[in-house]
């Protein structure tokens, strides 16, 4: 399953929430399991198991787009919160709560069922690698989607695939012209016809 860890020094599992952050490519930010209470967990691990948390790249874009229940909350100010017209996000929340952790990617293991542990650091660069981007072009930015692409660097690489189309089409265009001369196109005015 995506976004699961757990921490190399403390051994406690966690959930991935940014695999790395803003200005900070060798740090990510985490949720220990053990800190949340039963209707926090309940919530983070229904959204990380579902479809759409399976498939995001950050599960923090899941977390902001799904509102805590709070109302059945203790606290009446949690309640206040979660009963106002705008509610308040999973993430806002778990902010606001200081259960959000700030971490060393070297110091994460990215655990899959049936797999080996992989340090979130090597993850990072191997994700790196294939997007065509540097570690630090990972992180959540204004312009990010859901899978994890900035707007402009998926403008930068259509602008790429372009110009390689743009010159394959004009090397076929010569070798057709090179197969048959009279396909060229001819220089000039076309001659005027007598009818006209």
């Amino acid at each position: 399953m995506k976004h699961l860890g757990q921490v190399k020094t403390t051994s406690s599992k966690v959930v991935i929430v940014n695999r790395t952050l803003p200005g900070d490519p060798l740090s990510c930010l985490l949720i220990q399991k053990e800190g949340l209470r039963p209707f926090e967990e309940d919530l983070v691990m229904d959204l990380l198991q579902s479809p759409e948390g399976q498939e995001a790249f950050e599960f923090a874009h899941v977390l902001g787009r799904h509102k805590m229940p709070l109302a059945d909350s203790n606290n009446p100010n949690e309640q206040s919160a979660g009963t106002s017209i705008q509610g308040i996000s999973a993430l806002e929340h778990l902010h606001t709560k200081g259960l959000l952790q700030k971490q060393p990617t070297e110091n994460v293991l990215v655990t899959t069922p049936g797999q080996d542990a992989i340090q979130l650091d090597k993850l990072n660069a191997m994700i790196a690698e294939q997007k065509g981007v540097k570690v630090d072009g990972l992180a959540i930015q204004p312009d990010t989607t859901a899978s994890g692409d900035s707007g402009k660097s998926q403008a930068k690489l259509m602008l790429n695939r372009a110009e390689k189309l743009e010159k394959q089409m004009l090397a076929m265009r010569e070798r057709a012209y090179e197969l048959d001369p009279d396909t060229r196109p001819k220089k000039g005015r076309p001659k005027k016809n007598a009818d006209e």
